[in-house]
């Protein structure tokens, strides 16, 4: 191996670990935007386009995932630290594996309308996932992520009224609901949207770590 490939391993790879991060999470604030439209849409027809654009996101997520993994792999001295940036971009795929997971059972489901707690919930992964790409698109190193407390406590405020709001649906949903099969449709796909926002919390969790590190 020659020095320049030696110096190559060895150098901290700024310059493509964070374009990269940034790449991820305008694919989550796509990807949200999309599950904004779906649960506002009746029409089964027109939900299938949005499904569909969301499988796209999902697999632009993947094929980001692998080059980043790549990266971290490849990369002796990382920007920050390296389990720190496995967990980011394992959270960062799981966000969006669960958007799709949501999109997936409504197109198995084919619920005719979707309950109101449902697109809530959606904005409120909107509104996490846009915090995500505040932070994302603006830190260049690590000791940039000190400016984005403000952006970690809004997202773990966003999980807390989503869990509020899950809790409260499905107590609703289990004295109501006299369709048992239509209830299991719904529960299912709630629980995606969930899982959903726990794993931007989990992202912020991740941001929060790595403050404290370099505090």
């Amino acid at each position: 191996m020659n020095l320049d490939k030696i110096f190559g391993f060895l150098v901290p790879k700024d310059r493509k670990f964070f374009p990269l991060f940034n790449e991820a999470a305008n694919n989550l604030v796509l990807a949200s935007e999309l599950l904004i439209k779906l649960m506002d849409e009746d029409d089964l027809v027109q939900r299938e386009v949005y499904i569909k654009l969301i499988k796209e996101a999902e697999h632009k997520g993947d094929v980001i995932t692998h080059k980043l993994l790549v990266e971290l792999n490849g990369t002796f001295i990382t920007p920050f630290d390296r389990e720190d940036i496995h967990q980011l971009i394992s959270t960062m795929d799981d966000v969006i594996d669960y958007i799709h997971t949501a999109s997936t059972r409504v197109h198995f489901y084919k619920l005719p309308t979707f309950p109101e707690e449902f697109g809530k919930i959606a904005d409120y992964i909107h509104a996490a996932n846009k915090e995500i790409q505040l932070v994302l698109r603006s830190v260049r190193s690590a000791s940039d992520f000190l400016k984005f407390t403000d952006s970690c406590a809004k997202i773990s405020d966003y999980e807390s009224e989503v869990d509020y709001l899950y809790q409260e649906f499905l107590s609703e949903l289990f004295e109501v609901e006299t369709n048992a099969i239509d209830l299991i449709k719904k529960r299912d796909i709630l629980a995606s949207l969930e899982k959903a926002i726990d794993k931007c919390d989990d992202l912020a969790n991740v941001f929060s770590s790595i403050i404290v590190k370099i505090s």
